[in-house]
Parts: C-alpha cells; sequence; structure tokens
C-alpha cells in the first residue's frame, strides 16, 4: 500500500547546522519527500562538514543552498526572500546551541539565520549537543525565548554522544521529527474508510460525428478534490466526462462522454458510497437528434431542436438516504440567490458556487452554501488548497 501523501503541497526548509547527526536528517529528508513534501534543504558552512550538499541535492530533487548568494540557485537571486514567502515549514534538524542562540536574539549572519526571521510560517527544532551544552543556562533561556514567539522544540533524548559520554543531547529519533511536522502541517486523515464518488469535467452532446454541444470545464477542479479526498485517506471513484488532464493518484476513474453516460455511471456507483460530489458541468440541452454523417456547409440556416437532458442532481436527491450530496454551480450573474435555489431545488447538503472565470483556471475563488443557508467565501487559490477546504466544510455538513 502507498505511503499517504500528507506533505503533498506543502513546501518545508529543512535546514542542517554543523553537527554530528546532520547525517541524519538524510533519513528524515527521505520521508518528508514520501510523504509528497518539496523539500529545500538549506546548510550551515559547519554543517558541509559532516554532510555533502550533494547528497541533500540528490535526494530532495532541489539545489542545496549553502550561501546567501548561492550562485547555483539561478531563479532564486534573494532565497531568503523567495523561499521564505512560500514555505509551510521551518524546520532545523539538527539544531545546534549555535543556530537556537542566533534565533533567540536576531542575529541574521548567514542563509538560515536570516531564513529564520523572514519566515512566518511554523518554525520546528530538533536540537542536538552536548549534555553540558543542553543543560546550559543561556540555552536554556533562549529555548524559552523562542517557545514564547511560538517556536517548537522536540527536545533530545538520554543515550551516547559522539564524545562518548550519556547523557541528554542525543537527536531524539526521526521518526517522532516526521510525526510532529505531520500533526503541525500534514494532511487530515478524517476521510479514512470513507468512499466518495466524485463528477468531473465537462459533457458533450452530438450534434453530428463531428460536432457537439459542450463547454469549458477543464476539469481541475473535480480531479483536485479527488485528489484530496485520496491524499484525507477516503476510497475515491471519479465519473470523469471529456478530460485531457493526469488522472487524480490512487483514484479510480471511470470515463463517459455525455450526460445520459454520465448518469448512467453515477447511479451505478452511488449506494456504495458515503460522500457524492457532482463537480462536472453537465449539458442541460441535448440536440433532439443527431445526424449520423458530417453536416456539410451549404450556406442555408439551420436549427437544431434541444430537449432537456435528465437531470441528474434531482434524481440522486431523491435515492441518496443518509449520503451526502455537494452540487456546483457556476454563474454570470446573481451567484448567491441562483445558488440558494439550486441547492433547494436539488435537495443538496451544501452547494459549491462560483462565477465562470473559474473555468480552465488553476486558481478559484467559490462560495460555500449549505442547507441551512449559511454561507462562506474562500479567498481565491489553488484549486488544490481550495479542494481541502471543501472537505473541511463537508465535514461539517
Amino acid at each position: 500500500m502507498a505511503t499517504p501523501l500528507l506533505l503533498r503541497n506543502k513546501k518545508i526548509i529543512l535546514g542542517v547546522t554543523g553537527c554530528i547527526a546532520a547525517y541524519k536528517s538524510i533519513e528524515l529528508l527521505r520521508m518528508l519527500k514520501k510523504a509528497g513534501a518539496d523539500v529545500w534543504v538549506v546548510m550551515t558552512k559547519s554543517a558541509k562538514e559532516f554532510a555533502t550538499p550533494l547528497t541533500f541535492r540528490t535526494l530532495s530533487g532541489n539545489p542545496c543552498i549553502t550561501e546567501m548568494f548561492d550562485p547555483s540557485v539561478t531563479s532564486m537571486p534573494l532565497p531568503h526572500i523567495s523561499l521564505a514567502d512560500s514555505a509551510d515549514l521551518f524546520l532545523v534538524v539538527p539544531a545546534t546551541a549555535n543556530i537556537i542562540g542566533k534565533a533567540a536574539t536576531g542575529i541574521a549572519d548567514d542563509l538560515l539565520s536570516t531564513l529564520f526571521l523572514s519566515c512566518e510560517c511554523t518554525k520546528i527544532f530538533a536540537p542536538a549537543m552536548n549534555t553540558k551544552m543542553w543543560n546550559n543556562s543561556v540555552v536554556k533561556d533562549n529555548i524559552k525565548k523562542l517557545n514564547k514567539l511560538g517556536s517548537i522544540f522536540i527536545d533530545p533524548e538520554v543515550g551516547e554522544l559522539a564524545c562518548g559520554d550519556e547523557g541528554e543531547g542525543r537527536l531524539c529519533e526521526i521518526k517522532k521529527i516526521f510525526d510532529a511536522v505531520v500533526k503541525e502541517i500534514g494532511t487530515k486523515q478524517d476521510l479514512a474508510g470513507k468512499k466518495v464518488l466524485i463528477t468531473a469535467g465537462g459533457t458533450r452532446e452530438a450534434i453530428d460525428p463531428v460536432r457537439f454541444i459542450g463547454n469549458r470545464s477543464s476539469g481541475k477542479m473535480g480531479y483536485a478534490l479527488a485528489q484530496a479526498a485520496v491524499e484525507r485517506g477516503a476510497s475515491v471513484k471519479v465519473i470523469s466526462a471529456n478530460i485531457s488532464l493526469e488522472a487524480p493518484k490512487e483514484a479510480e476513474v471511470e470515463s463517459v462522454s455525455t450526460a445520459a453516460e454520465m448518469k448512467n455511471a453515477v447511479l451505478k456507483n452511488y449506494k456504495d458510497t458515503d460522500i457524492i460530489i457532482m463537480a462536472a458541468a453537465v449539458a442541460d440541452y441535448r440536440p433532439e437528434a443527431a445526424a449520423k454523417q458530417k453536416i456539410k456547409k451549404d450556406g442555408k440556416d439551420r436549427t437544431v431542436e434541444l430537449v432537456p437532458t435528465e437531470d441528474i442532481l434531482s434524481a440522486l436527491s431523491k435515492i441518496k438516504g443518509n449520503k451526502k450530496l455537494i452540487g456546483f454551480s457556476v454563474e454570470s450573474k446573481d451567484l448567491l440567490a441562483n445558488s440558494k435555489k439550486k441547492l433547494k431545488e436539488k435537495g443538496l447538503d451544501m452547494i459549491v458556487a462560483n462565477d465562470i472565470s473559474a473555468f480552465e483556471s488553476d486558481e478559484s475563488e467559490v462560495l460555500l452554501i449549505n442547507r441551512s443557508g449559511k454561507s462562506k467565501i474562500i479567498s481565491k487559490q489553488n484549486k488544490a488548497k481550495i479542494a481541502h477546504e471543501i472537505f473541511d466544510n463537508i465535514q461539517a455538513v
């Protein structure tokens, strides 16, 4: 079974300082990467005496930055700003008395200490040092100061130290550090054991073998929801309509084209599910009869008779039982009023409303409305993050 991507879409700065335990951060890097994190390693000058930048660069897939103006990082002229702006976590393993002291007193004389001051994200330190240093009142005071400022410390363990002494100061188990990272920024597993059915994309209704009535839905939001559900531990089935994107990892995908095909697929799968999310843009009308051969252009006016497609949402609302049913609404005007109307008419537990600017975009701003009429705006951001916020709110319905 694959490792859950608990840290997918999370950017972590992993600071490595000059300590014999520096090699253990390599194991931590592997665990963070396996969980889906984007890890950027920053090494102090002293750290390079205990481990090589090449190792961290190879395993992380990113440059290992060792200088404030590192010539190897051409995409980031000022990494202490670029990395800090986008980081979800600042992690120092191992953390020496030196970096702890710098952080506590605001000294910024190298890249790592400067990053500490630039980062506004969560900060975790895993200290490792000689027992006498760990018990020094100056170190203890610095840690207390950083604790008050919001930094998290994972205390070292008692064990054999590099100098041969026995005592407190040994870097704690790497799994303990990983678990602390997941606790702070990891993806919830609140859908573990749940089955989620999601429709995505846009249906097409044939006019002839070449032409069709369709829409601009790319399927990005539906696939983002599927990926988010997988990350949160769910078993996911996607009914995918005319999407050219890479399928969500670990989700089962069934491809359809028309509204009728989507309805059949949904009704075939809905019983064995806990949450149904109808994110697809389903055609409201189809040609009454599609031509069997391509219609040739002859300069004459043509009329295509349209008839309504079957309403999948309404059909589901009558048979869903205690399942959660979530719909989507795309409007060009009166977003709130039209979405509330659809919510009520279709018997939904929640509706996700957005305007037409969401089509084909990697970002979106959505309005969530639950069955009690309470609404909430999720500000514009990438659809992967929007998807997780949607699930946060689904769980509360």
